[in-house]
């Protein structure tokens, strides 16, 4: 039941992104300081959308990573717990 709702929501989101790409084709003109860049909406709205999700990955990783030693500190004093009693 997990993968087919996994492969539901993958083809809702593939179909989504082609419609999105279909419909933005035009060029948009970036203009910053000296540069002068010309590109289609839908290029330019995924490399935004890419580079948040990176930035979101970098700063949420030390955290992941710090929640998952204190688990694996708390599962250890749980074993030795259960081990006395």
């Amino acid at each position: 039941m997990k993968k087919a709702s996994y492969l539901v929501l993958s083809l809702i989101t593939l179909l989504f992104i082609v419609t999105f790409t279909l419909q933005n084709t035009s060029a948009v003109n970036i203009q910053l300081l000296s540069w002068n860049i010309q590109i289609s909406m839908a290029l330019l709205s995924f490399a935004l959308f890419s580079l948040g999700v990176v930035i979101t990955i970098v700063v949420l990783l030390p955290i992941i990573i710090a929640l998952k030693s204190a688990l694996k500190k708390d599962k250890k004093i749980i074993c030795d717990l259960q081990e006395t009693f």
